[in-house]
């Protein structure tokens, strides 16, 4: 899992388009996949993306990238947007001395996509998830979003974690 990092910042990135870019779901992920639109990846844009090394003659590389999951992309856009609102209600208490409204989009975007992920893909490593998600709040947002995002998150998988085992098998 520790490989997915590419596809935590695609899903990110689609869940940005359509929330905040007010693009048609459907419309977002063809374009990803295609790279083509806002999803185009330019070569500047590669020389400084870590995620999307470049290796020449890739097929006959050990170290060659391996190839997008796109079902993994699709199932955390989706998967996000059905339970949107759930996991903002969730996400709520756990913002200290915040709302929800005053948080950038790009910070929102990852605690819902994280809080989806810890609550909805059961087999998903806690540490991994939170990691990924403070990887792309480090990249994509404010200087202090990473300790912000990691400390929602954390808080988040603890109180999961509480709530199942106050319930029981």
């Amino acid at each position: 899992m520790a490989a997915e990092r590419r596809e935590h910042r695609l899903a990110l990135e689609i869940l940005y388009a359509v929330d905040i870019g007010k693009a048609e779901l459907e419309d977002a992920l063809r374009q990803a996949r295609d790279e083509v639109g806002v999803f185009s990846r330019g070569d500047a844009a590669r020389e400084e993306d870590p995620y999307e090394a470049e290796y020449p003659a890739v097929e006959r590389r050990a170290d060659a990238p391996r190839a997008t999951d796109w079902a993994l992309v699709e199932s955390l856009v989706r998967g996000t947007r059905a339970h949107q609102a759930e996991l903002q209600a969730d996400i709520a208490p756990l913002l200290r001395r915040w709302k929800l409204e005053r948080l950038s989009g790009v910070d929102r975007l990852i605690l819902e996509m994280g809080a989806w992920e810890l609550r909805m893909r059961p087999g998903a490593d806690t540490k991994i998830v939170i990691n990924h998600a403070i990887e792309l709040a480090r990249r994509l947002s404010t200087e202090r979003s990473d300790d912000f995002v990691n400390a929602v998150l954390d808080a988040f998988a603890k109180a999961g974690a509480q709530t199942a085992s106050t319930q029981g098998p």
